[in-house]
This record gives structure tokens, C-alpha cells and sequence, in this order.
């Protein structure tokens, strides 16, 4: 099971650490005004201040590099399964009207959509859409596949997942990233059919990777090649 917790640290400011059983190794990545730090479950107190010491102002630096997109009238996500925008309108109230697909989010015209409050709202209410449209897609997808190719899992989790696509416990739990909602659907089938894999094979040995490679049709490098093109956020 996954454990996150937020600390401030008084070099590097605000820290995300994620433990996780199944990571091997540290991962570090940078984000706007937040540094996500992923830990093996053995890992100490110290393992972390040294990753830091060694990684700490490099993440700083990148994390300078990042800007947060704008989110006003013009902003806009398309992709196949989820289109979100936003429009003005001459009542008093924000309000979100749905139809498959389609998500728009309705203002009241005098909104000033820059203040920064305002932005961190916005933001939050484009991920609760996300939320909401991967629910009604993934677990449809995900029965399919595990129909179509025999796999068995537990339970299905949605989470808003910044550094994984996806994971499946031990136990056949599979966890799977909001974000990958803005994925096309090969990419999406490929990070499902890599979770299903996962609970027939736990580890990336050679069984797991020639498993994959046939529910795949022979494609799964080249479709691992594609996802790292992608990031699960939005910035």
C-alpha cells in the first residue's frame, strides 16, 4: 500500500514523499512550488537527506523551468476521451454541464479567472472532472481486457497520481492515474494490459515481459516507447 505524506523541508521547501514497497530505487521529479520523492519502504531518514544533498538543488532548478498554464477562455484539453473547456455566461454561478466526452465549465462573465486563488480552483475542479470521466471510462476498459484475455484481479482504485500511470498490489489490487484518461486508447490498453500482466507476473522478469509482448500483439515496446512521451499532470 502506498503512503504519502508532505513535509516542509527548510532547503527544499515543500516535499511530497510517496512510500512505496514496490519501488527499488529513489525517484525525484519536480513540479511547480513541489518536489514528489517516491521511497522504497526500507528506505531511512538519511537515505532521503542524501538523496537530496546529491539531487536536492538540480530538482530546484528544473522546478524553476516549470510554469503553470494559464487557465482562462481559451484554455482547452482534447483528447478522445475527455474534452474540457471553459465559456462565459451571464449568470451568477459556476456551473458544469456534461455530455459523454464533453465537460464545460460555465463562469459568470465579470470572474477574474487570473487571481491565484481562483487558479488553484480552477485546477482542482479540472482534476474532480478527470475523476469523474475515468471513472465512467477505466473500470469498463479494464473488465474488458481482463475478460478478453483471462486475467483475474481485485479491486480497481482511481487516484490523482503524478509520477505512476498505474501499480497492482500483491493482493490484485490495481491502482490506476486519473490521468491517463488523456491518453489515446492504445495507450491506455497498454498500461492496463502491463497492471493485468502484473498479477500473473509481480516482477519485470523475462515471463512478464513476454506476456505483455502477446496480450500486446507482439507492439509492447513500441507502445512503451510512445507512453514515455507523456507525463500524467496538468500543468
Amino acid at each position: 500500500m502506498l503512503k504519502k505524506s508532505l513535509i516542509s523541508h527548510p532547503r527544499y521547501g515543500n516535499i511530497e514523499i510517496t512510500r512505496n514497497p514496490r519501488a527499488r530505487r529513489i525517484i525525484m521529479r519536480a513540479r511547480p512550488n513541489l518536489l514528489c520523492i517516491t521511497l522504497p519502504t526500507i528506505a531511512t531518514q538519511k537515505d532521503l537527506e542524501k538523496a537530496l544533498e546529491t539531487f536536492g538543488d538540480k530538482l530546484l532548478a528544473q522546478q524553476e523551468t516549470i510554469q503553470l498554464v494559464t487557465i482562462d477562455a481559451y484554455y482547452r484539453i482534447d483528447t478522445p476521451h475527455f474534452l474540457f473547456e471553459l465559456q462565459p455566461h451571464k449568470g451568477d454561478k459556476f456551473l458544469i454541464k456534461r455530455n459523454a466526452r464533453h465537460t464545460i465549465l460555465l463562469y459568470p462573465f465579470e470572474t477574474d479567472l487570473y487571481d491565484t486563488e481562483r487558479q488553484a480552483w480552477l485546477r482542482d475542479v479540472i482534476k474532480k472532472c478527470l475523476r469523474h470521466r475515468a471513472a465512467e471510462v477505466l473500470p469498463q476498459r479494464l473488465q474488458q481486457l481482463a475478460t478478453r484475455h483471462k486475467f483475474r484481479y481485485s479491486s480497481l482504485s482511481l487516484r490523482d497520481s503524478h509520477t505512476r500511470w498505474g501499480s497492482c498490489s500483491s493482493k490484485g489490487t490495481i491502482s490506476l492515474s486519473i490521468y491517463l484518461i488523456l491518453l489515446p486508447d492504445e495507450l491506455i490498453d497498454y498500461v492496463l494490459l502491463h497492471e493485468l500482466c502484473h498479477t500473473v507476473e509481480m516482477n519485470h522478469g523475462d515471463r512478464f515481459w513476454a506476456l505483455l509482448d502477446k496480450v500486446c500483439n507482439c507492439d509492447s515496446r513500441t507502445l512503451r516507447m510512445a507512453l514515455k512521451k507523456h507525463k500524467c499532470d496538468i500543468i
